[in-house]
């Protein structure tokens, strides 16, 4: 493992738990069903984006009031677009976007990068998200690009390696209803 990724991986493992707590206590008295992190296709930014049923439910309906929600994809489109989430914008990571930004061609770490932050959501103990009424077992964790058509691919690839089996199959078919 080079320099470089030890470093990611301190800093994510050190930052993740409690960004997620910060996040996890705005959500306490809703369900969260996605955990999100973004990125840019040069994969130079990371952030944390976080969304609850109740919270997609009031966004969706604000967005219909607005004439922005007016058929089912849009609805899909607010469900699963992390730059959509209401929760985590105050957890963009800055130490660790400074840090992929420092690397030449961070893009060329990127399925390393991905392991990473599966491993570290992986070991993340399930009693971090019971602590703030969640199940760690309920939640699609992936990680998405804000600025690409590859989003999707990514999405697709990332979310297996980090979300329980029995969640996967309905987030891939997530664009098929």
């Amino acid at each position: 493992m080079t320099v470089f990724l030890k470093q990611f991986e301190e800093r994510f493992r050190a930052s993740f738990v409690e960004d997620l707590k910060r996040t996890l206590e705005q959500t306490r008295n809703e369900r969260v069903y996605a955990c999100a992190f973004g990125t840019d296709s040069d994969f130079v930014t990371l952030f944390l984006a976080v969304n609850t049923e109740e919270s997609l439910a009031r966004h969706i309906a604000d967005m219909k009031k607005k004439g922005l929600c007016n058929s089912k994809e849009d609805e899909i489109y607010f469900r699963w677009g992390c730059s959509e989430y209401q929760y985590g914008d105050d957890t963009h990571f800055n130490d660790i976007s400074k840090l992929l930004y420092a690397v030449e061609n961070a893009y060329d770490y990127k399925d390393q990068l991905i392991e990473i932050i599966a491993r570290v959501v992986q070991e993340t103990e399930p009693s971090v998200f019971a602590e703030y009424g969640q199940s760690k077992e309920d939640i699609v964790f992936f990680v998405s690009m804000t600025d690409d058509d590859q989003a999707e691919e990514l999405e697709n690839e990332s979310v297996a390696l980090m979300t329980r089996p029995e969640l996967i199959e309905g987030f891939l078919k997530r664009y098929e209803q």
